[in-house]
């Protein structure tokens, strides 16, 4: 795994730690985890986790 892939990957992670576990809404995390637009969060956290970040909460 690359440095890049790795960084990404532990954003993600923590992004789906805060959203499910503390109920933050995707607009309030992705800029605590290191992503600059959200839309890109968005895309990123599906094809990663295959569901949408305002998903994981219901």
């Amino acid at each position: 795994m690359t440095p890049v892939s790795w960084l990404k990957k532990k954003r993600l992670d923590e992004g789906y730690f805060q959203i499910a576990q503390y109920h933050q809404l995707p607009s309030d995390v992705y800029l605590e985890v290191g992503f600059e637009d959200l839309s890109h969060f968005c895309y990123v956290f599906k094809k990663h986790f295959g569901k949408a970040p305002s998903h994981v909460a219901l």
